[in-house]
């Protein structure tokens, strides 16, 4: 069984930030790879304060199509900030 994760908390990410993952592809071979498009983090139910995360998503649209996936920080293999256009 696997993780789907979620964001409690997010921003926009205004760099075009292609970003490589562990995380298989549920609907083709291959990972999850694509451009991100947002930044998200969670906190543990309990915590009052949203500065305080527990962990770090990225929300990437993968090339290949279908819904946008958080990813946790720690199943990307890859990043590369890419010129404008």
């Amino acid at each position: 069984m696997s993780i789907e994760h979620h964001a409690d908390f997010g921003v926009a990410i205004q760099q075009r930030l292609w970003m490589e993952t562990s995380v298989p592809h549920p609907d083709a071979e291959g990972t999850i790879r694509g451009l991100a498009i947002a930044l998200g983090w969670w906190v543990d139910p309990g915590q009052t304060d949203p500065a305080e995360a527990t962990g770090t998503l990225y929300l990437i649209v993968d090339e290949r199509g279908g819904p946008p996936r958080w990813i946790a920080e720690g199943n990307i293999t890859r990043s590369e900030v890419l010129a404008p256009g």
